[in-house]
């Protein structure tokens, strides 16, 4: 009688599985505590999240988050990377190949997305930001590196909106980029406050509505 095939096709036994290597279990591993450490930053703040409980909670002993990373700083600085990874990723996936005016817009829909998306990441990184400005070295400086980025990114489309025509040619690329985080910035702020008093497809909407009007010139804009 012929045995019955498995779900991988072979005659009744199933293929080894392939052993993680070393690198692929430390990945594993960073990547769960990263996640445990954003759970608890976000239900409890910086202050009252210990390097024990991470590694705890992402089911490692008491000691591998020390191990890992040494202190708090040293895990937050890592934790402020590994998102700012992700939000390339998420940005990189709605402005793809996008240019000026389209690629603002996009950027936009992107942190919008991202922030219904991922509260749960967005506010433990936020609550890291704020709370760490003035504990924590290591993390303002690359939160002040990476709001460098996020400005340099609108002014260049600011500036290539400009040359494509989109953009009306008197404003001001390095003014809007701040104004625009600002806004990013304010808003999520207030939405960590108190979540059910901001709207935030509203908020946005109303935001793109009103910052196209005043820097548009009166053609269609790019999609």
């Amino acid at each position: 009688m012929t045995k019955p095939e498995k779900p991988d096709g072979g005659q009744g036994s199933l293929a080894p599985r392939k052993r993680m290597t070393q690198a692929e279990r430390t990945a594993l591993s960073d990547q769960r505590m990263y996640d445990a450490a954003m759970k608890l930053i976000g239900h409890h703040g910086t202050h009252n999240t210990t390097l024990k409980d991470v590694g705890e909670l992402a089911g490692y002993s008491r000691g591998l988050a020390s191990y890992r990373f040494g202190s708090k700083e040293a895990l937050f600085g890592n934790l402020v990377t590994f998102f700012n990874h992700k939000w390339v990723e998420e940005l990189d996936r709605f402005v793809g190949g996008r240019t000026g005016l389209a690629a603002f817009i996009a950027a936009l829909d992107a942190v919008e997305d991202f922030l219904l998306e991922q509260p749960d990441y967005m506010k433990a990184m936020y609550i890291l930001w704020y709370e760490s400005i003035t504990s924590h070295s290591e993390v303002r400086e690359r939160l002040a590196e990476q709001h460098e980025a996020y400005r340099a990114d609108i002014v260049r489309w600011v500036r290539e909106g400009i040359a494509e025509g989109f953009i009306r040619p008197y404003i001001d690329a390095e003014r809007l980029s701040i104004q625009f985080c600002s806004f990013i910035f304010g808003t999520i702020y207030q939405w960590l406050v108190k979540p059910e008093a901001i709207d935030i497809p509203v908020a946005f909407s109303e935001y793109k509505h009103g910052v196209l009007a005043l820097i548009t010139e009166r053609r269609r804009a790019p999609r």
